[in-house]
């Protein structure tokens, strides 16, 4: 399993979270500058002249958030762990996955979402013809169940640039469940697959004997609106053994 994973949104299929050769980005025409909402954050001709960061999006949601008030993961004195669910949010416990999260409630879930012999869990913030923000999760049997989350992102990193000039930014390392989560992120055009230029961040792990590939796709019009809920919904991750 690469990063390289295709899911369709319309009856449940539209591609997303797809790693692909990055065209040099030059802007043309009217090249006012507009910020997206994110810190760090500059359109021109609605192009992201960078990559998002992981940082901002966390700065982004911390300034969004009341004290105490955003979704957490804490152990819980009777067993287990205990998802905080604030208000405006929902708990998603997967069943294609041993995973659980709070995300925002007007989010759309459709888990076990399948693509070739990938089969992964698709959560949307937004899809129209013209914007996108959603969230994939995919997760593979470890053939080493304690091969560590860096050694995993370095193989996966090494698999997706593979015989393509990737233009990527590696990302601060980020506690995500308990897992020491590694990043990057890039820009995708218009075209490939979307018919508008699209931002991601994804992020590799290792966690209970299995491997977990994170991916945040959005618009860069949109990406101020979702990128701080994407670093939310990090927040409240939590492994279960709920899986069926």
């Amino acid at each position: 399993m690469s990063f390289i994973f295709l899911t369709k949104i319309k009856l449940n299929l539209a591609s997303l979270g797809v790693l692909t050769s990055l065209m040099l980005l030059m802007a043309c025409g009217d090249t006012t500058a507009t910020p997206t909402g994110v810190a760090g954050q500059v359109l021109v001709n609605n192009t992201p002249l960078a990559p998002l960061s992981l940082a901002n999006c966390a700065s982004a949601a911390i300034s969004a958030t009341p004290a105490g008030k955003g979704p957490a993961a804490t152990p819980n004195p009777n067993g287990g762990v205990r998802v905080e669910v604030p208000a405006g949010y929902r708990l998603f416990a997967s069943s294609t996955f041993p995973y659980a999260l709070a995300h925002p409630e007007n989010w759309q879930v459709r888990e076990a979402q399948a693509q070739g012999n990938l089969k992964g869990d698709l959560l949307i913030g937004e899809k129209t013809d013209n914007n996108v923000a959603a969230i994939t999760i995919i997760s593979e049997k470890l053939n080493d169940p304690n091969q560590d989350s860096n050694s995993y992102f370095q193989v996966k990193l090494k698999e997706i640039t593979a015989g393509q000039n990737l233009a990527y930014e590696k990302q601060t390392e980020r506690n995500v469940g308990g897992a020491t989560a590694y990043g990057l992120a890039y820009n995708t055009p218009s075209g490939q697959p979307f018919p508008y230029p699209v931002q991601s961040l994804q992020m590799a792990f290792t966690a209970a004997g299995r491997g977990w590939v994170v991916s945040f796709t959005v618009t860069p019009t949109q990406a101020g609106q979702y990128c701080a809920a994407f670093s939310k919904i990090l927040d409240s991750w939590t492994f279960t053994g709920l899986v069926k």
